[in-house]
């Protein structure tokens, strides 16, 4: 029982919300405004229909009125005598219902004038009748009546229902309240109703109604149905019209070909790749793809194989000839993605995909590939060991002699770490160096070991530099491997010759040195000494000879292995090339020579070391009058020059000159000149001026011909900060 009450409670409520609740959904307001429209137009039908139909019973009642008419003689005398009138009342009120229906209250109302009309052809005779005192069921009338309504107006049942509802109330429930009884000419009165015609009225009535709702109900699902339909050809329109427009203006040509080879259909971006103004050319032109388009023409059939086998081909590259007006074709190259079209039954129908012109690319990674293909022939003449590795730590490439060098060939270092082609050890080291240089990028030098392919180890200092790629992205480490096995070597001969010089050969020379000098100082002048005075003079002077060649070696060997070490200061250069000159007189005077001093003490402060500086401008004065014969003649000057940056100084002499060659050498390491006069010197003296005056950020050279002097140059940057 209870599944029963809740079967009629949906029920009720389904038809609640279906035919009483108002509907606010777009369909059901379109679909309203289509019936009131439809009802509307089959109004006016129906009212010309009702019309002519009232004008035949006119007739009928002419001719009754001439030619009486067996079938009439039972109807009431009082109907009889005004049935004219009562038929001129309803063709007035039909032709007053076309009036109005084409008002434009007629249109906004038309279920109003139908109830209107109806109700001025049903109630006509049903009033006359009760003012005259009887009732008269008018079966035929109704029966036109709501059969041509249902047959015209098949929509809005209600309004039928409601037209016949007011028209039986007012029959059976007017006539009832007054006791009308209907007139018969054979019986007089019977009663207003009886089972066969309450029967009749309502069954017609129903059948009236429903088919009606049927059709109205009908209609609504059709309207519903015709209205999605045309929304969804809509949508499908615009999604036609925008697919067709993507077909059209796409990039990438688009195709579909048979299995034969013909194109079916083409986009303007395909023929315009492959040389031709319009698809339609296209599709003209090409009767055997294979044959026609491809350089290679198996390609079609590598092609066809492909999508068979995978139902699909992607990045499928060829060279193809694209068409030219001028010369006939020429070649380029495509990329093909294709899939295949198949039927029900797995049949293939044709190939659908696209096609890019990727012969820019193709001519791009070719050039890409030959500078890549350079830089690997350059790379590999370099004959140290050059590798690089991806920020992940592998081996991405390297060259002929990294290969030589750990024993490996290239296609087995390639994707190894580094613990894989180094001991673990040093792999540690290495990665940990590694670690570093990728968190902190730039560059990284530092000494290790590696083991060469002969198992040992040797000596080498890494040059490493990351790199990014072109997003800006860290790309990994390039790696340099100098070996400085031969490098420790020498250095370690040197160490040991130095120290043989140093120990070997200069204590021995202070030994002697002391000893001479204590027998000089000796004041004892009755003394007799077993060697002449003059002898122990020429030892004394050899051996400082000697001794000053062995500061000035292990000088040399300093500066070339640490470099000059300066004390830098603003200082005044007039007070360094006194101190310079005093220290060289007795020189100058011993060998007659001239120094004319043209310093000025106004000159600006120069940053430099004055011990080193003293040096540079002893050792070009003592090299000048070592050199030349007596009597020479030297100027010392210095100006400024370079916009007050620089100061320019000279050592000018007019002595015998130099040679190119000897200019061009002159500041090499030991080198002597042939011209230097009883001179044990080992040539360090200018070279070490050299190495001073770079430290000091400056340039030293010599300007000389032969016969016509030397001129000596130096720069020093002034102190700008004391300037």
């Amino acid at each position: 029982m209870a599944d029963v009450l809740r079967t009629v409670q949906r029920r009720w409520r389904q038809a609640v919300s279906t035919y009483i609740l108002p509907k606010t959904d777009v369909l059901t307001i379109k679909y309203e405004t289509w019936r009131r429209h439809f009802l509307w137009q089959r109004l006016q039908l129906w009212l010309w229909l009702a019309l002519f139909c009232v004008l035949s019973f006119v007739i009928r009642d002419i001719y009754n009125s001439f030619f009486p008419l067996r079938e009439l003689a039972g109807l009431p005398q009082q109907l009889m005598r005004h049935t004219l009138l009562l038929n001129g009342a309803m063709l007035s009120s039909i032709s007053i219902s076309l009036l109005i229906h084409r008002t434009r209250f007629g249109r906004r109302h038309p279920g109003v004038l139908f109830l209107a009309s109806s109700w001025s052809i049903s109630l006509g005779q049903q009033i006359f009748s009760t003012l005259k005192g009887f009732a008269i069921p008018d079966i035929i009338t109704w029966s036109l009546l709501f059969l041509g309504q249902a047959a015209f107006m098949p929509v809005r049942w209600r309004l039928h229902l409601i037209s016949q509802v007011v028209l039986l109330i007012y029959y059976f429930g007017v006539n009832f309240t007054l006791g009308l009884k209907i007139l018969t000419p054979a019986s007089g009165e019977k009663p207003i109703y009886s089972v066969t015609l309450i029967l009749y009225v309502f069954w017609f009535c129903a059948i009236c109604d429903f088919s009606v709702y049927l059709y109205d109900r009908l209609q609504s699902r059709e309207f519903n149905a015709r209205k999605q339909l045309e929304k969804a050809n809509t949508k499908l329109k615009v999604a036609e019209a925008k697919y067709r427009s993507i077909f059209e203006n796409a990039v990438e040509g688009i195709f579909q070909s048979t299995i034969d080879g013909r194109y079916i259909t083409v986009n303007p971006a395909l023929a315009y790749i492959l040389g031709f103004s319009t698809p339609e050319e296209v599709i003209d032109y090409y009767t055997d793809i294979g044959k026609q388009l491809y350089v290679i023409p198996n390609r079609r059939t590598e092609f066809i194989s492909l999508v068979e086998k995978y139902g699909n081909v992607s990045e499928f590259e060829s060279q193809i000839y694209r068409h030219n007006s001028l010369s006939g074709h020429n070649v380029v190259w495509i990329s093909e993605k294709a899939y295949a079209v198949r039927d029900t039954q797995g049949n293939i129908l044709y190939y659908e995909g696209t096609i890019e012109d990727i012969t820019k690319r193709k001519r791009a990674e070719e050039a890409l590939q030959e500078q890549f293909d350079f830089l690997q022939v350059l790379i590999d003449t370099i004959p140290a060991p050059v590798y690089y590795l991806n920020a992940q730590g592998l081996y991405v490439g390297c060259n002929k002699s990294f290969e030589t060098s750990i024993g490996l060939s290239r296609g087995s270092i390639i994707g190894k770490k580094v613990y894989e082609i180094a001991p673990k050890e040093l792999a540690d080291e290495y990665y940990q160096a590694d670690i570093q240089l990728l968190s902190k990028r730039g560059v990284q030098t530092y000494e290790s070991s590696v083991v060469y392919a002969d198992n040992k180890k040797h000596d080498v200092i890494f040059y490493k530099a990351t790199f990014d790629k072109v997003d800006g992205t860290l790309g990994g480490i390039v790696g340099v491997i100098l070996d400085i096995s031969e490098r420790k070597r020498t250095e370690e001969a040197l160490r040991v010759f130095i120290h043989a010089v140093s120990h070997d050969l200069r204590n021995p020379v202070l030994g002697t040195l002391m000893v001479l000098r204590h027998l000089l100082e000796e004041k004892q002048e009755s003394s007799v000494v077993s060697v002449p005075r003059t002898v122990l003079e020429r030892m004394q002077q050899s051996s400082e000879r000697q001794l000053n060649l062995i500061n000035s070696l292990m000088e040399a060997h300093v500066s070339e292995v640490q470099g000059v070490t300066l004390q830098l200061q603003p200082i005044h250069l007039d007070k360094v090339v006194e101190d310079a000159v005093a220290d060289l007189q007795p020189m100058l005077t011993e060998n007659e020579a001239t120094l004319i001093n043209l310093v000025q003490s106004d000159l600006p402060q120069v940053n430099g070391d004055a011990t080193q500086l003293w040096r540079v401008f002893s050792n070009i004065i003592a090299n000048a009058v070592k050199h030349n014969p007596p009597g020479l003649n030297i100027t010392v000057n210095a100006t400024i020059k370079g916009a007050n940056s620089q100061i320019y100084c000279t050592v000018a002499d007019n002595g015998v000159g130099l040679t190119q060659q000897q200019s061009e050498h002159l500041f090499d390491l030991y080198f002597r000149s042939i011209s230097a006069r009883n001179s044990l010197s080992l040539g360090l003296g200018l070279y070490l001026c050299k190495q001073i005056i770079q430290a000091h950020g400056g340039e030293i050279g010599v300007n000389s011909t032969p016969n016509a002097g030397a001129t000596f140059w130096f720069t020093l940057p002034i102190n700008l900060d004391n300037s």
